[in-house]
């Protein structure tokens, strides 16, 4: 009775004790955390290893093609050695001396059109030679990048086989210091088949959505948040609580969660299907025509997810904001989030060379 207690109380209560740094982490959180991890990792690696025996297959395929390819060519070669050895030896010079020697007009046209349907064959010869040629040359670039796709898989897997062994190996530590582990395994078994049922699916929906959502940021670009700081520089500031608004206004999902602007971080803590979320995430500057979004940090229900899950996310997820939306002369030179505030650097070119420094 006093397990089962145990049990109910873990599972009802909120896990998000898990992300509060204040309070300290007990054993069996802790082996909590560690599961998690674990089964996320060995989730990813099978990702891996199917994206891996994709690229196999496709470089097998591409072998293949290589090898028609190359056939193709050599006999290619052959006619466009004919023809180059054609002109090298004089033999279409020779031809030009009977369209001279032509007895009337008539017979010089007959001549001319058949130097000219010589002529037009022997080039496009020549050019479906070098086309193909050039599609050879494309083909081997490819199998070159496969091959290194496939090296930098194989090095991800291992790499990320090693720290799963490595937390699985603690976790069976810290399990033994238990004076009876039933408990924190039944709550093991519970927080994965959550997460595979629930969280993922809801993670998944979340982040789609969002990513369509952020396409729409530039509606913000109001002229009562715009600063102007010069003829070509402005300020594009958007407070946090009508960026909040705005996305409620875009999709009721957004109406359980909050986005903070803080310490140039955009911060989300939020719930969606009875689970809570948290990112941490900044924006980078790659271009002035592109801020990217790196996520830093993800929790589901209190429990952080490993780098490989948030790396896929971010793949997966465009959350970037590209200037180019608002105006194709809009670029951006800075972005900060500071005291609820998100503000974006601006600078406008104008055709011809206007507003370029």
């Amino acid at each position: 009775m006093r397990k089962f207690l145990l049990i109910l109380f873990l599972v009802v209560c909120p896990l998000t004790v898990f992300a509060e740094e204040e309070k300290p982490v007990s054993l069996e959180q802790l082996i909590l955390q560690q599961h998690f991890t674990q089964k996320e990792l060995e989730r990813t690696l099978t990702l891996i290893k199917k994206e891996e025996t994709r690229t196999q297959g496709d470089i097998a395929q591409l072998e293949l093609d290589l090898k028609r390819q190359k056939l193709v060519i050599e006999a290619m070669h052959r006619h466009a050695g004919e023809v180059a050895r054609a002109y090298y030896t004089g033999e279409r010079a020779n031809l030009l001396t009977l369209l001279l020697n032509a007895e009337n007009f008539n017979e010089f046209l007959l001549m001319f059109d058949f130097i000219q349907i010589l002529y037009d064959r022997d080039m496009q010869r020549l050019e479906m030679y070098q086309t193909e040629r050039t599609k050879l040359v494309t083909m081997q670039e490819e199998e070159h990048n496969r091959l290194a796709q496939l090296k930098e898989l194989r090095q991800k897997y291992e790499a990320q086989l090693s720290e799963m062994l490595a937390i699985q190996a603690e976790k069976e530590k810290n399990v033994q210091k238990l004076d009876d582990p039933t408990t924190v395994e039944a709550l093991m078994d519970h927080l994965i088949a959550d997460w595979q049922k629930r969280g993922l699916p809801a993670f998944q929906t979340f982040f789609g959505v969002l990513a369509d959502v952020m396409v729409q940021v530039p509606e913000l670009a109001t002229p009562d948040r715009i600063q102007s700081d010069g003829l070509f520089s402005h300020t594009l500031i958007i407070n946090q609580d009508d960026f909040n608004q705005f996305l409620m206004n875009k999709d009721e999902l957004f109406k359980q969660s909050h986005f903070s602007f803080e310490d140039n971080k955009l911060i989300v803590d939020g719930t969606y299907d009875h689970m809570q979320l948290r990112l941490v995430g900044t924006y980078e500057l790659v271009s002035p025509s592109e801020l990217k979004f790196h996520i830093s940090e993800l929790y589901f229900d209190g429990f952080a997810l490993p780098p490989s899950t948030v790396a896929d996310m971010e793949k997966m997820y465009d959350l970037g904001f590209y200037p180019g939306l608002i105006s194709p002369n809009i670029q951006v030179e800075g972005i900060s989030m500071q005291d609820e505030e998100l503000k974006l650097h601006l600078r406008l070119n104008l055709p011809f060379g206007f507003g370029s420094k």
